[in-house]
């Protein structure tokens, strides 16, 4: 118990330091102040998206054939060099380009990996039905990084926006060395076994497999790839709705720092509302007419609305990558959340240009609200899934 305790600090500290970023409070406001427009944005984040669709079930792969560890060790080292593109880029759309094709490879390393060890050291442990309540801790830890590091760096960035882009690499660096502690337990398990390990390729095959034969498995990925990315690719363009509502730069840390610890909070509280299908459209309606209001802001307080709004369907986040979890029960896991990842990724890709491009149309506050909209269909989609049988949280 004590060394699966250890693991936790461990883990916890690295997701913490993965996403502790000071650049998270100004990045998009930071292109736009250099002369990137809102629809290069865009185009910019739909690259960040494509890219990690090319590299994630590939890394996956890797993990599921290879130590886990050594991707984790690399993914933050990646990561930072997209910071040293930003600083470098003095308004450079193709730097910044460069920059987060950097990130979506650090991120792809990490993702499927992550999730995978920190199951499988559960499942050992004979723990795995905890799973959502760990889940929860993971998704508090990732958030109270973002939150701390968009905190620092809006003060930072009130006397040098450059500052809070160079700033990000320390934690990234203090995240590799503490990724060499993550012992992945089927180096030892396999060894001990004597089994058969797979071949790269066959972990695709396996992915594939698990998504066929699972109708769940595809329910929930459609749910979280479709309905809730909304709400996270929204996120990236939050800084110029603050913008457009007039909130001062040093308070845009303050903001992102306390959504992130009430998101942490709904996060770690996630597993008590286990058991009630309803949230999984009930949460993302809720959260799309937050949006809609939110949209009609002329002041700074209206910004408590669009926070509200992503906090609205935390619980679910946690929830439904449980679930998605659960329903596998195949050797390739990492390559299976990949694959959910990936698909997140296309979803994102053709949601974040057409924001993009309706909020140069419209304008940024009238692209939220129609984002609002979105929860409508999505609600009764899920609505009817579930009384066909389906189930995209448990």
């Amino acid at each position: 118990m004590a060394g699966l305790g250890r693991f936790f600090g461990v883990y916890y500290a690295y997701v913490f330091l993965f996403d502790f970023m000071l650049a998270y409070a100004i990045y998009t406001a930071l292109f736009e102040l250099r002369g990137i427009s809102v629809a290069e944005i865009g185009i910019l984040l739909a690259f960040w998206s494509a890219s990690a669709i090319v590299l994630e079930m590939p890394s996956g792969a890797l993990s599921d054939h290879f130590d886990r560890r050594v991707l984790l060790v690399v993914a933050p080292l990646l990561k930072a060099l997209t910071f040293v593109c930003w600083g470098l880029a003095n308004g450079s759309f193709w730097l910044y380009g460069l920059g987060f094709l950097f990130w979506s490879a650090g991120q792809a390393l990490q993702s499927g990996s992550r999730e995978a060890l920190l199951y499988e050291r559960l499942a050992e442990a004979g723990r795995s039905d905890e799973f959502d309540k760990i889940l929860g801790r993971d998704s508090a830890a990732e958030g109270l990084g973002i939150g701390a590091g968009a905190l620092l760096g809006g003060f930072v960035a009130q006397f040098d926006m450059d500052w809070a882009i160079w700033l990000s690499i320390p934690p990234l660096l203090v995240g590799a060395g503490l990724a060499l502690l993550l012992h992945d337990n089927r180096r030892s398990r396999q060894a001990e076994d004597g089994e058969t390990p797979a071949t790269y390729l066959s972990h695709f095959a396996d992915a594939f497999g698990e998504f066929r034969r699972h109708a769940d498995l595809r329910f929930v990925t459609i749910y979280m790839s479709v309905g809730l990315i909304t709400f996270e690719l929204l996120e990236e363009f939050d800084q110029l709705y603050y913008l457009a509502v007039s909130v001062p730069i040093w308070a845009w840390g303050l903001l992102a720092a306390a959504v992130e610890l009430v998101y942490a909070y709904a996060s770690v509280a996630a597993h008590r509302l286990a058991g009630r299908p309803y949230l999984a459209w009930a949460l993302p309606l809720l959260g799309g007419a937050l949006l809609v209001a939110a949209s009609l802001g002329d002041n700074p307080w209206y910004v408590l609305l669009l926070e509200l709004a992503y906090v609205a369907i935390a619980p679910v986040a946690v929830l439904a990558e449980a679930r998605f979890h659960r329903v596998m029960d195949g050797r390739s896991r990492a390559t299976t959340t990949s694959a959910l990842i990936m698909a997140e990724n296309i979803a994102g890709i053709v949601a974040t240009l057409l924001f993009g491009f309706l909020a140069q149309w419209l304008g940024i506050l009238p692209a939220y609200g129609w984002a609002g909209l979105v929860m409508l269909p999505v609600a009764a989609w899920v609505f009817v899934g579930q009384r066909r049988g389906m189930r995209a949280i448990d």
